[in-house]
């Protein structure tokens, strides 16, 4: 018998105590009608995930059916720092390049997150929101980033190698705090909606082919095997559809989308531009202007459609920058733009 064997009770150590601090300060700080439920029971890298509500009056919310996904990491220290955020291209189509001519400075937070962590979110691609909440229990700061984004629009075009490094240090705007309700409430409400978007995104763009198969319309010069079967059977003008089976596509098309609700996102104004137009066109529909020529309402179907496929290309470019460390979602995420200054 090893007589230097001490037998002791089962002990809680000081990380369990922090992480269920971290999940009060969450609770805190965001409205009370949304669910937060733990997902960490075994823990791949998801802690919680946040699903939103809509609060109807003081007895009723109702769920949005937006989830937001989150990994916690709770200190007891956390430093707010200065630094300056250069002008940076669009890293979508094109490499990091900083202007160092002109900076905004802001204070930040840095984190040292694992490498295995941010390689497993990057896998998941950025249909699903992935936030990184850094929890000062200390003081009850809670600062958040979303990492999909992060991932794609700065730490792949800075430092395109990062696997082979053990950890990241990812840097945060000061600014993307929980205390801070009003950006909270938009931050969160573009992140649960980030689904929702690109399934839209998809049907207009299915839409848009089918409108330009229909008006025989094409940008591209491949012929397709669905219009050599249709042209056999066109009528001597070429035509293979009558106008009102036109009409009624159309409608059909508008009816499926003018009540998604992305359309309800109002820190986004081109969704209400878009949501504006595709009323207007189904009007017209509806009630046509007997004066109006038929090339004029061509071109009012025509740039609906790109103008709502168009919103893809805006969401990829400018939305998906949103508060980031970043110069363009300094100037667009938050409710007041800091000065630039000349380096």
């Amino acid at each position: 018998m090893d007589d230097s064997y001490k037998a002791r009770r089962k002990r809680r150590v000081i990380q369990h105590i922090m992480e269920d601090g971290s999940y009060d300060v969450i609770k805190k700080h965001l409205p009370k009608e949304w669910v937060i439920r733990p997902f960490n029971q075994p823990d791949y890298g998801i802690d919680l995930v946040i699903e939103l509500f809509d609060k109807i009056d003081e007895r009723y919310s109702e769920t949005l059916g937006e989830f937001i996904y989150v990994q916690v990491k709770s200190v007891t220290d956390l430093e707010e720092t200065p630094e300056k955020i250069y002008p940076v291209g669009n890293v979508a189509k094109a490499e990091w390049r900083e202007n160092r001519s002109e900076h905004i400075e802001i204070p930040v937070i840095k984190y040292p997150f694992d490498t295995n962590s941010i390689y497993t979110i990057q896998t998941w691609g950025a249909s699903v929101s992935v936030l990184l909440l850094v929890v000062n229990i200390t003081t009850e700061d809670a600062y958040f980033i979303c990492m999909n984004d992060y991932i794609d629009k700065l730490l792949l075009p800075k430092t395109p190698d990062y696997e082979k490094q053990a950890s990241v240090t990812v840097t945060i705007p000061a600014y993307n705090n929980l205390k801070d309700k009003e950006v909270t409430q938009a931050a969160f409400g573009f992140y649960g909606k980030r689904a929702k978007l690109l399934a839209a995104f998809s049907k207009f763009f299915y839409q848009k082919n089918e409108i330009a198969h229909i008006f025989q319309f094409k940008t591209w010069p491949v012929h397709t095997y669905r219009e050599q079967l249709e042209h056999a059977r066109a009528d001597t003008d070429g035509s293979t559809i009558d106008g009102k089976t036109i009409d009624d596509i159309l409608l059909l098309f508008i009816n499926q989308i003018e009540y998604l609700d992305i359309w309800e996102y109002s820190a986004w104004k081109p969704l209400a531009d878009s949501k504006a137009e595709l009323l207007a066109l189904k009007s017209n529909l509806l009630h046509p202007k007997p004066d109006e020529k038929a090339e004029v309402l061509f071109g009012e179907i025509l740039m609906t459609w790109h103008h709502l496929t168009n919103l893809a290309s805006m969401y990829e470019e400018i939305c998906r920058e949103w508060y980031l460390p970043k110069m363009l979602s300094l100037l667009c995420s938050y409710p007041t733009s800091p000065d630039i200054k000349k380096s």
